[in-house]
C-alpha cells in the first residue's frame, strides 16, 4: 500500500449488488468530501487539477469480503497522508456522531421509526443509509473501528 493513513471498508457476506456497490462508492465520496472540506470552500479545495483525489486499493479475500482501502492522494497519485489522516479522524467522529444521533432501532434490528433524507441531511447521514443495505460491515481507521452487524452498529476503540 502506498501509506499507512487509510480508512478501510470491509464489507462481509457476499455477493454483493453492482448498484448497492454504486451507491455506496458514491455516498462515501460524497460524505469523505464533505468532511475533507470543512471549513474550505468545496469549489477550492476540489475543482482544480491538482487534487487532492480519493483513490482505493480493492482486495477480494477468499471467504469473499470486499476490502476497500481508501486515501487521499495527488495528481501523480503520491500519497497525501496529512489531508488523509486528517479527513479520515474527522469523518470517523462524524460517524460516529451521526450514528448516535441517529434513529432508534428495535431489538430485531429496524427502525422503530422511518425517517426519510431530506436533501438537507449530511451526506453521511445519507452513506450510513446507503451501508445499511449491506448488513454486514467494519470501517476502520487508526484505533477506531465501527462495525455494522445485521442493521446495528457498535463503535470500538484498540
Amino acid at each position: 500500500m502506498p501509506t499507512d493513513e487509510k480508512l478501510t471498508l470491509t464489507l462481509h457476506q457476499p455477493p454483493f449488488k453492482v448498484s448497492a456497490l454504486s451507491s455506496l462508492f458514491r455516498s462515501l465520496q460524497a460524505a469523505l468530501r464533505e468532511t475533507a472540506a470543512a471549513g474550505e470552500p468545496v469549489e477550492t479545495l476540489f475543482s482544480n487539477q491538482q487534487g487532492p483525489f480519493l483513490v482505493t486499493d480493492v482486495e477480494h479475500t477468499s471467504d469473499g469480503e470486499l476490502v476497500l482501502s481508501i486515501w487521499f492522494a495527488d495528481r501523480d497519485d503520491a500519497p497525501l497522508n496529512d489531508r488523509s489522516k486528517e479527513t479520515f479522524g474527522w469523518a470517523i467522529s462524524d460517524l460516529e456522531r451521526t450514528i448516535l444521533r441517529g434513529a432508534q432501532h428495535t431489538f430485531w434490528g429496524t427502525p422503530a421509526y422511518r425517517p426519510e433524507l431530506h436533501e438537507a441531511d449530511s451526506r453521511m447521514l445519507r452513506f450510513i443509509a446507503v451501508l445499511r443495505a449491506f448488513r454486514s460491515a467494519t470501517i476502520s481507521f487508526d484505533d477506531r473501528t465501527i462495525s455494522l452487524r445485521d442493521g446495528l452498529f457498535a463503535s470500538e476503540r484498540v
